[in-house]
């Protein structure tokens, strides 16, 4: 395995192989950067992604089946601590991100599907959160306003014709996804297995599919680690015995749709209620017990998707 910890920024990728630092222009279709990499065998590329800085990185990944580890930028800070106290004059997030392809990145690893149909359910949900996001800021505002006596009828109509509208928005946006998704039988099919689960509605169906297409050939644990909910070891001082979280490393609106939907899970899924009663009869707080109910969500999706077969009960709960 070749690993490269590639440090991403507007202007350049800035490169580590385990024996040298090399410099790549970020420029559309990363010519150079391609041609370094077609001279190894079984190349793995550790990155962090950066908004728009990082999409040529990933584009090339997913065109040329290169095997990929994406980190979230939380996880650096974590790498310097680890490594010692070292400064980032000591050791560049290039050199961290190979040492943690190294260790780590080749069990997290997954290849980039060239899926045009997985980019445009993500864009479509892209549009949705901003359209969400706004009217929830709308709805906050008329909510405080409306107490106000001094708030003219005149306002608070124009906020509420607001609001009316980005719903609408939204709907615009998710109707479009789902259409898309109807074009194809296969992946109509793919989507309403997801949406026999209880407690997975469209959008959390929509964002799954979206990331399942995109990984398509991605075990569980890295769907688990794609997704940020594999578990990682603090440790404090001197201290042997370290607490444990998970990483938040991978896709951020995966998590946040699973823990809204375990909301609805822990009551109606029974796999999930099982797990969920049981930590919380056990004292661990609500935070952990959501955590878990989400990820066993995403572990039973991913393996229906897989699989074909619809959500099916258990003849008895699992524990």
């Amino acid at each position: 395995m070749h690993c490269i910890g590639v440090d991403v920024s507007k202007q350049e990728l800035v490169t580590f192989d385990g024996t040298k630092e090399r410099i790549f222009p970020n420029t559309r279709g990363l010519a150079e950067f391609d041609r370094f990499l077609k001279r190894l065998t079984d190349a793995l590329v550790v990155f962090e992604p950066t908004s728009t800085y990082s999409r040529r990185l990933e584009t090339l990944c997913r065109t040329q089946r290169i095997s990929c580890c994406q980190l979230n930028p939380r996880v650096i800070p974590h790498l310097r601590l680890v490594g010692k106290g070292r400064s980032k004059t000591d050791s560049t997030d290039a050199e961290l991100l190979y040492r943690y392809g190294i260790e780590r990145g080749r069990q997290e690893a997954a290849q980039l599907e060239n899926d045009e149909l997985a980019e445009s359910i993500q864009a479509r949900l892209a549009c949705y959160r901003v359209a969400q996001k706004s009217r929830v800021a709308y709805q906050n505002v008329f909510e405080a306003l409306s107490h106000d006596p001094a708030t003219s009828d005149v306002l608070l109509d124009e906020i509420r014709a607001e609001i009316g509208e980005l719903k609408h928005k939204e709907k615009r946006q998710v109707d479009a996804a789902q259409k898309l998704v109807k074009e194809d039988p296969e992946t109509k099919e793919r989507l309403e297995l997801l949406l026999s689960i209880p407690g997975v509605g469209p959008i959390t169906a929509l964002t799954l599919l979206a990331l399942f297409r995109k990984y398509g050939n991605a075990n569980r644990s890295q769907i688990v680690a794609l997704s940020g909910f594999d578990p990682i070891r603090i440790q404090s001082g001197t201290s042997v015995h370290g607490k444990s979280r998970i990483s938040k490393r991978g896709n951020r609106e995966v998590r946040r749709r699973l823990y809204e939907a375990t909301l609805s899970a822990a009551r109606y899924n029974p796999g999930i209620r099982a797990i969920y009663r049981r930590l919380k009869e056990g004292g661990k707080p609500e935070k952990v017990a959501r955590t878990a109910a989400a990820r066993k969500l995403l572990s039973i999706a991913h393996a229906i998707y897989r699989s074909g077969e619809p959500f099916r009960e258990p003849n008895q709960e699992e524990t």
